[in-house]
């Protein structure tokens, strides 16, 4: 990858990882921990996930905390845990594209995954004959079974040795040429051989047979794969036919807790299988209601067991594609003494509750289901009930008593009454982004920094998201002040014993006065205080023992504990402009540049050292470090000057007030806090001074215990006020408060330091405050006295939303209002006139509660489209403001709000549209057209009205605003339309793609065109000639999900197979498509190769493993280089960052290679291989990767940091600011 020859190169950073799961189960990986409190492993995208369900005694606060998360680059396709016999935790298993199985185990010292083997079987990538697709473990531990989608099945025997070390067998394979396989489980056969059941499908005479009737005549195959341990082969052991629809299987728990064999989950029914026992069938109930389909078959996609040894008792969990969870119990056969054997007589079935449609269902043993939802959040259940009573909701209890075995046999369909929840109450809801249909970044709210906004979701649980950087705040109290402007706060102990601050002293600078407030079961004022009200309050602390201390500009105030008052007046015609105090240590700073030092004695009574320092110019901020543990004094104060310059001294009573370093800055120092913090490299306590500058600059940096000299500079713009710093406590670790244009929370973070904005209002200072009842911070913010707390300090970004009808599929903005438009629509979905109908013929109007409806999701119907566009405002009404359906069977596909030019530039807006569309089926009859609605906006875009629609002969895919008029898509060619009266006007047409165009964007006369799988096309307009000329397309075939002009010439764009690129335009034609007239060579000159005279020239791509739905030029945060935003379908939110220097270019490369050699991806895949997955990766550097230098041990640090010729220290800067200097 020669990354330093290219003119542009890129850094790939991830935002926000991908939330769609892929693979879950429940563990106990964690030593240490009791059996019934189980993990839940994960995988989502490239990574994968030890979660553990945290809460409080009474079970009040449920929490589902992450212990760890990696990066395995590579596509995670399965993971399962299982516990080899004897071992005290379980090993861990990861099936990836690597061609190779992964043990793993959790490392707690690390907090990470240690991989314990790693099995090479096949060839790496995804191959539908190299095994890994499916994973299967036995129960008992012994052995795990890969197969692959057709042919190949390997089985790797696992052990442990002598010394209790995890020892593993080459694979066994057992492979069946020409069968296709859908699924594999494992039976529990105690502990007798172990068994893998697979549905397969055999297509060797059909493939052999032209006539296709071999075709129609094959079959569905249930296959017994048994594992002989003594010979160590794998034989085909048992083989019976099943129902061709069959999809999913399930093992039934064996030995002494069940008859073993397996369930097959097919269209509309559920059969047991197993061939020492006959066969039982029970229908999939479906839904009853006036508006469900009487005859849609449902089919099972997720399911989980329960087994209760002690009792030998078990039962499944079963989950349609509605999300409809069913109780599946089957009943035994009884010998003459009334005691159950282990024939199965009888399958039962009850309607347990509805959940979001899960990808994995999972009961963990403490009483918690947790849904992997296939869309949107995943969600934590708590089990209020098993439903184990019969009598209760009798009309939703089903046996298969009378239902034949045979698929082919008829039988009669059952139905239940679906509900809310009952038998299970919602826990914790687990934020996902997925799917996520667009975003934009935009800034609505004039803040100092953009919004992401995007659309989210399917069916009636969409949403538009608001995201912002930064922690959610939750308000405790907000107290008017009165009409004085408040500039600082401190809160006080009373003794430094206590655990609860007693007083809340706030200051006015600009009144010149200070009040004082108890704490106590309520904040108030305090009437007789022992303070100084008439003045302004520069510093107040809790020192010694007992001693409160207030400092203001003409002296040092001291209470006593016995209530005595000491005083100490400042020297004459001079004021305090400045101090800073700890439990023993004093400093001021004057208005004559002089330092005064105080250190208090063991009565309590403040001591002045004689000697006063004058500085270099005038004091502005200063600071003394906290007294560390165990000791009376700290070493340093730091000092800052409006010369620009802060100076570290001496504070230590035997080097008073001694210089020891000076440092330079950029602007003048506002404020200085020094705070003892954990360094999370070392794990040893530091003093770190913390800066903010006039400049709205942060500084971080290092006080050297020893020297006294700064190191390790760290610097962050915030804001355009002076930056303030005020320290706090985080988790009962040491963090800080920098209060610009918005507050920032400066705090230690799984191991990093982290700087987050607050989301609330501009705050002019905040404190601790601790009471009996909370644990939280006190804030001034405007004329308020603010109380609040942090729900979590997990997480980059905070969330508003508001809720959709139908799955999102575009979004458009007002240009001079923040309102959205959000075109919506779903397929085999019934509309909302025809539901309204049905529901008004059976009389239940009015019996639809609206949770309840939200719950069990859309009413389905095949060849039915439900569509509609709304007006949203997320910031004033934070709701749709106004929504139309559409009606005929339309689909809204995309949008766009178009001020045109004809009518005196009035904002329009265009919605293109599909009607008849039938995706995944067949051309028959009536062929797919499209329409244009033009609605116009009222109230400032709140309201729409519809103008006319006009017809066309295919779906309009994209419809963008260009020049004062509208340009759409309609199969190949572009078009230009104006605005008439009764329809649009067509002005100009040009065939520019080969297929279909799916969006538009422009700059200039120039618009790109993309294709649905030929890439984009630069086209020019020329206006004299109403003429439309592609004159450049591309050279690799790309199936183009979303494109963007980044600049003139150079566009940027994924596709549905996950990769990004950026393409650019040759010199040559880019000058040629602007000359005057049509005489030129770009008109005249033939297409090359069937396509236009030109090709792009590739200058980046890189493999992301999601597949990019937006991507724009944007900053992310204020005062922020601009940089490639793009966002996935899975939840991903990531970033291209462009290289200002070629040395960057040069170490980030080199840094790469040497991470790639020091720490290779735990799962076995190449890292240069995975991000070339379809084209070679160029011009991109993968940040993620570059991002787990933070995480080597300090030997690897060191080697690698000698390779680049830096120091550890330098290097882990640098990565860090090429995160912070551009987003979050």
């Amino acid at each position: 990858m020669s990354n330093t020859q290219q003119t542009q190169a890129f850094y790939s950073l991830t935002l926000e990882p991908p939330s769609a799961v892929t693979a879950a189960v429940t563990c106990n990986a964690i030593p240490g921990l009791k059996t019934a409190d189980q993990q839940i492993f994960e995988a989502r995208g490239q990574r994968i996930y030890l979660h553990r369900i945290v809460e409080n005694e009474d079970r009040t606060v449920i929490k589902l905390s992450t212990v760890v998360e990696q990066d395995v680059f590579g596509i995670v396709r399965g993971v399962a845990a299982f516990r080899i016999p004897g071992t005290p935790i379980d090993q861990l298993i990861v099936s990836s594209d690597s061609g190779r199985i992964a043990l793993l185990n959790y490392d707690s010292a690390k907090n990470a995954f240690k991989r314990v083997h790693l099995e090479t079987f096949g060839k790496s990538g995804i191959r539908r004959t190299i095994p890994g697709q499916y994973l299967a473990n036995d129960p008992r531990g012994r052995c795990c079974m890969l197969a692959s989608v057709e042919k190949n099945k390997v089985v790797y025997i696992v052990n442990r040795n002598a010394e209790a070390e995890v020892v593993i067998s080459s694979p066994h394979e057992a492979n069946q040429w020409a069968s296709l396989c859908f699924g594999i489980c494992a039976l529990d056969t105690g502990w007798e051989h172990p068994i893998f059941a697979a549905l397969e499908v055999d297509y060797n005479e059909a493939e052999s047979d032209p006539s296709g009737a071999m075709y129609e005549q094959r079959e569905k195959q249930l296959v017994y794969y048994t594992v002989d341990l003594g010979l160590n082969h794998v034989v085909k052991s048992w083989t019976d036919a099943v129902d061709y629809t069959a999809n999913i299987m399930f093992g039934v728990p064996g030995g002494q807790d069940g008859p073993s064999g397996v369930l097959v989950c097919c269209e509309d029914r559920i059969y047991y299988r197993h061939d020492k026992t006959s066969p039982l069938c029970i229908p999939i109930p479906r839904r009853k209601g006036p508006t469900e389909d009487p005859n849609r078959k449902r089919i099972i996609v997720s399911g989980c067991l329960h087994l209760q040894k002690s009792r030998h008792e078990f039962f499944f969990l079963l989950q349609t594609e509605d999300g409809d969870v069913f109780k599946f119990t089957m009943e035994m056969a009884k010998d003459a003494q009334d005691r159950p054997t282990m024939e199965p007589v009888r399958l039962h079935m009850k309607y347990y509750d509805t959940y979001p449609p899960a990808k994995q269902m999972l009961l963990i043993r403490k009483g918690y289901i947790y849904v992997a939802a296939e869309n949107g959040n995943s969600k934590l259940y708590h089990v209020n009930d098993l439903a184990e009573d019969p009598e209760v909701e009798p009309h939703n209890n089903f046996t298969s008593d009378g239902v034949s075995s045979d698929p082919a046999a008829t039988y009669e369909p059952t139905y239940f009454t679906p509900r809310g929840l009952t038998f299970t109450s919602l826990a914790y809801d687990v934020p996902g982004l997925n799917p996520l249909m667009r975003t934009k970044v935009d800034n609505l709210t004039g803040e100092d920094a953009p919004q992401i906004y995007a659309i989210q979701g399917t069916g009636n649980s969409s949403v538009l998201k608001t995201m912002r950087h930064g922690l959610e705040i939750n308000e405790i109290v907000s107290s008017p002040l009165g009409n004085l402007q408040y500039d600082n706060l401190w809160s006080l102990k009373h003794r430094a014993v206590d655990d609860y601050h007693s007083y809340l002293l706030l200051s006015s600078g600009y009144g010149d006065k200070t009040i004082v407030l108890s704490i106590g079961d309520e904040v108030e004022t305090m009437e007789n205080s022992p303070f100084l009200t008439n003045r302004a309050t520069i510093t107040a602390n809790q020192m010694g023992d007992a001693t409160l201390v207030q400092v203001h500009a003409r002296g040092i105030l001291s209470v006593l504990e016995s209530g005595a008052l000491n005083e100490w007046p400042a020297p004459a015609h001079r004021t305090i402009v400045a101090a800073s105090s700890n439990d023993r240590q004093l400093l001021l700073g004057l208005s004559s540049s002089e330092l005064a030092f105080f250190f208090m004695g063991d009565d309590g009574v403040l001591n002045q050292l004689e000697e006063m320092p004058e500085m270099s110019g005038k004091i502005t901020a200063l600071s003394v470090g906290q007294t560390p543990r165990g000791q009376q004094q700290a070493k340093y104060a730091v000092v800052g000057c409006d010369d620009c310059t802060i100076r570290v001294y001496s504070i230590e009573l035997e080097t008073a007030l001694e210089p020891r370093s000076v440092q330079a800055l950029s602007a003048v120092p506002t404020s200085i806090e020094v705070v003892e913090m954990l360094d999370p490299s070392s794990n040893v306590l530091v003093n770190y001074v913390h800066i903010g500058l006039q400049s709205g600059l942060y500084l971080r940096a290092v006080i050297d215990d020893v020297t006294g000299e700064l190191g390790e500079v760290r610097t962050r713009f915030l804001g355009a006020r002076p930056t303030r710093i005020f320290p706090v406590e985080i988790a009962e670790e040491q963090g800080i408060v920098a209060s610009s244009s918005r507050p920032w929370l400066g705090y230690n973070n799984k191991g990093t330091y982290t700087l987050t904005p607050l989301v609330t209002g501009q705050v002019e200072a905040a404190r601790p405050f601790v009471t009996e009842h909370l644990r939280g911070f006190c804030a001034v913010q405007g004329q308020s006295l603010l109380i609040f707390t942090l729900p979590t300090t997990d997480g980059r970004l905070s969330s508003s939303e508001v809720g959709l009808k139908y799955t999102p599929r575009a979004m458009t903005r007002h240009p001079y209002s923040p309102v959205w438009y959000v075109a919506q629509s779903d397929g085999n979905t019934l509309a909302q006139g025809t539901k309204d109908q049905l529901l008004s013929a059976d009389g239940a109007m009015n019996g639809v509660d609206e949770d309840v409806s939200k719950q069990l999701g859309l009413s389905r119907s095949a060849g039915h489209w439900a569509s509609c566009i709304q007006a949203v405002d997320p910031i004033f009404a934070k709701a749709a403001t106004h929504t139309i359906e559409f009606t005929d069977n339309e689909a809204a596909l995309c949008c766009a709000a178009v001020p045109f030019e004809s009518k005196n530039w009035e904002v329009y807006l265009a919605v293109g549209t599909g009607q008849h569309l039938r995706p995944g089926v067949s051309a028959k009859g009536q062929a797919p057209r499209g329409y244009v609605h033009i609605y116009k906006l009222l109230e400032d875009g709140r309201n729409m009205e519809l103008v006319h629609k006009t017809p066309f002969d295919a779906p309009i895919y994209a419809v963008h605003a260009f020049q004062g008029r509208l340009a759409l898509g309609v199969g190949a060619d572009l078009f230009l339309y104006d605005v008439g009266l009764k329809s649009l006007l067509r002005k100009s047409r040009g065939t520019v793609v080969a297929n279909t165009i799916t969006s538009i964007d422009s700059r200039g006369n120039r618009l790109i065109c993309a294709d649905v799988s030929e890439s984009i096309t630069y086209v020019v307009f020329k206006p004299k000639h109403n003429r439309m000329i592609g004159f450049v397309d591309d050279v690799i075939q790309r199936w183009t999900t979303t494109a963007a002009m980044i600049d003139y010439e150079t566009s940027a764009g994924g596709d549905k197979f996950g990769n990004l690129w950026v393409v650019r335009c040759p010199e040559q034609a880019s000058k040629e498509s602007d000359e005057e007239g049509l005489g030129g060579y770009i008109v005249n000159e033939r297409s090359y190769l069937g396509g236009a005279p030109y090709r792009l020239e590739l200058r980046s791509h890189f493999f992301t493993q999601d597949i990019p739905m937006s991507i724009q030029r944007t900053a992310l945060v204020a005062g922020g280089q601009e940089v490639l935003f793009w966002s996935g379908l899975q939840g991903t939110l990531g970033m291209l960052v462009p290289f200002v220097s070629r040395e960057d270019v040069e170490f980030f490369t080199q840094l790469e290679t040497l991470i790639r050699a020091e720490e290779p991806p735990l799962a076995g895949r190449d890292h240069l291989m995975y991000r070339s997955y379809y084209v070679p990766v160029k011009g991109v550097i993968d940040g993620d990767l570059c991002e787990r230098f933070m995480k080597l041990s300090f030997d690897g640090k060191q080697k690698i940091a000698a390779e680049v010729e830096r120091e550890v220290k330098e290097v882990e800067r640098k990565v860090q600011e090429m995160r912070t200097r551009v987003a979050f």
